[in-house]
């Protein structure tokens, strides 16, 4: 059973959630903002050392043809700074859509600014679980 950390990256607001392989189940964790990408990275290396990380996986935010946009490098930036500081490796998926469908699971339980503070971990686990769906 290995433990996966499932990461929103947001240049304001960076979801974190916690996930498992053997039980295939993604939990939000953490909401980490207005941190610097050298404090995000060391804030989420402490988080996966304290909980038994063994990947990290990212969402990656493409266009809606795939392609790679301004944002995805910056993401994929990031990614390298994290695999580089942690030594964990990183898998990626898709993010497209996810802080919609993590919008769509809030709506109707909490205010603008609940869902504001809840969304980014609800899309990070969003996107680990779209992971971890695809284990073989």
């Amino acid at each position: 059973m290995a433990r996966v950390l499932g990461i929103d990256y947001g240049g304001k607001r960076t979801g974190v959630a916690l996930g498992e392989t053997q039980s295939r189940l993604a939990t939000p964790l953490k909401l980490l903002e207005n941190l610097s990408d050298a404090a995000l990275v060391v804030e989420i290396g402490r988080l996966a050392k304290m909980e038994g990380v063994e990947l990290i996986v990212c969402g990656i935010p493409l266009n809606m043809d795939g392609s790679a946009g301004p944002q995805s490098r910056k993401v994929e930036a990031f990614i390298g700074q994290l695999a580089e500081a942690t030594g964990i490796a990183v898998a990626r998926v898709d993010e497209r859509l996810t802080s919609h469908e993590a919008e769509s699971r809030l709506a109707g339980h909490f205010t603008r600014r609940q869902k504001r503070r809840r969304i980014d971990g609800v899309a990070a686990a969003g996107i680990l679980q779209e992971y971890l769906n695809h284990l073989g």
